[in-house]
């Protein structure tokens, strides 16, 4: 590699946020499931029912609703927890790609890995890096990762462009601008 061809790829430290904040949100809707099945239960054996007879009228008209109101949170939350679990996998995912960004040549190459199964790559001209910007939450700066998003020249013979490519779940993301600037 030549010393104007920067590898940038995630980190572990990178992705801590999103696996603490999809991990919380799990375990609530978790939660929020063992509460309405504990009331459904409540409800089924005040009246000594199970699921197909608490469709019948020989129950409470309140309660009737009360458990039609369980049964649609209960599909609710079901849907919930698995779009959790699919994304909670799909964050430990980005991990697998890469970006280089290759000074001398002009050309960066940036690499994703998508869930499931699926890795795109782009690759474009770059003549010129105007800008540089990190982003940072409070996770980030506690563990110093964060995102960058580099703004960059694509000049040809018809006329010039702005294009940018955001680089997440970086380790020391100043440190990495600054070698992009200077």
């Amino acid at each position: 590699m030549g010393e104007k061809q920067l590898v940038y790829k995630p980190k572990f430290t990178g992705i801590i946020r999103d696996v603490f904040i999809r991990g919380l949100l799990l375990g609530i809707a978790i939660l929020i499931l063992n509460f309405l099945n504990a009331y459904r239960e409540g409800i089924y054996e005040k009246y000594g029912l199970d699921f197909f007879g608490s469709f019948t009228l020989d129950i409470d008209f309140m309660d009737l609703g009360i458990l039609m109101l369980i049964y649609i949170a209960t599909v609710v939350v079901l849907i919930f927890i698995i779009r959790f679990l699919y994304r909670f996998v799909a964050v430990w995912y980005r991990l697998g790609g890469e970006t280089v960004i290759d000074l001398e040549q002009g050309k960066i190459t940036a690499t994703k890995m998508m869930f499931p199964f699926t890795r795109v790559t782009t690759e474009s001209k770059c003549h010129d890096i105007i800008e540089v910007e990190v982003y940072q939450n409070i996770f980030d700066q506690a563990f110093n990762t964060g995102a960058l998003t580099i703004e960059y020249l694509v000049l040809s013979d018809v006329d010039s462009q702005m294009k940018d490519i955001q680089l997440l779940h970086l380790k020391n993301p100043e440190r990495k601008k600054q070698q992009l600037l200077y």
